[in-house]
């Protein structure tokens, strides 16, 4: 059952998770990641070219190996957030968050009564095609995780505003977006961007909230688990394929 996928990730967090985002339209290369031990996937639609159609077979590709999906939605949009997890996502997770209203909007988005006021539609994948229990599927579809990203000045601006919103599980920080919003695009390294970086995860652990990060820095990588990142993300499928080649070269050459 998904919500069992759902809690263990939940659970995972307590500590830490590690998970990459995908952009790949190929399902065998999703169920090929399952199989490792990755805590989670992230399958994009903010910044590729996959389709719905493709997402599904992803998250069926994911689950044979339950291994739990979060699709990465265009923003808060009800109708790309409400498709997501009816087609059996563990979670979603919504860009470019930077108002209480618009953290609110995504959370109504992704619950059902009484947390918020999700679409019902119960003859779908995430319900058994009708043959869950409706009581059951409602209360156990409340159980997917929610990540809302926080990736601009205006975010960090309101930020005390967005944690105090309930419903949600993770504040996600965004940090190539967060750069190029403080004028230094890419500088991951920029100083005021490492330190908007900490506040921000001081800030949320204080508010309750699991606090998530993408870095494509091995270095890094290490440095925010020792500081509490919960949600981890490590670069993209695509670029771990191409440098994985180019290492296997290297070495041969």
């Amino acid at each position: 059952m998904n919500s069992q996928i759902a809690t263990h990730l939940r659970n995972k967090l307590h500590s830490n998770a590690i998970g990459i985002f995908t952009k790949t339209n190929d399902s065998s290369i999703i169920e090929a990641a399952a199989i490792s031990n990755i805590d989670f996937l992230i399958l994009d639609m903010e910044h590729s070219s996959t389709s719905q159609s493709t997402i599904v077979n992803h998250i069926r590709s994911a689950s044979l190996h339950s291994c739990p999906t979060i699709v990465r939605v265009t923003g808060v949009d009800s109708n790309e957030i409400g498709t997501a997890l009816d087609s059996g996502a563990t979670g979603v997770q919504v860009p470019n968050i930077s108002t209480a209203e618009e953290a609110q909007n995504a959370v109504n988005a992704a619950r059902f009564h009484p947390i918020g006021n999700r679409g019902v539609c119960r003859f779908v994948r995430s319900a058994q095609y009708g043959a869950m229990n409706k009581k059951l599927y409602f209360e156990e579809s409340n159980k997917n995780l929610l990540i809302l990203q926080v990736e601009g000045e205006l975010g960090i601006e309101n930020l005390d505003k967005i944690l105090a919103v309930d419903g949600y599980d993770v504040l996600f920080i965004g940090p190539y977006d967060l750069s190029q919003s403080i004028g230094d695009p890419g500088n991951l390294e920029s100083p005021k961007l490492l330190e908007l970086i900490a506040n921000v995860i001081k800030k949320s652990k204080d508010a309750g909230k699991f606090v998530g990060l993408f870095t494509d820095s091995n270095q890094m990588l290490l440095n925010y688990k020792k500081i509490g990142v919960n949600y981890m993300t490590y670069s993209v499928d695509m670029d771990i394929l191409r440098a994985s080649l180019d290492k296997i070269v290297e070495d041969y050459r």
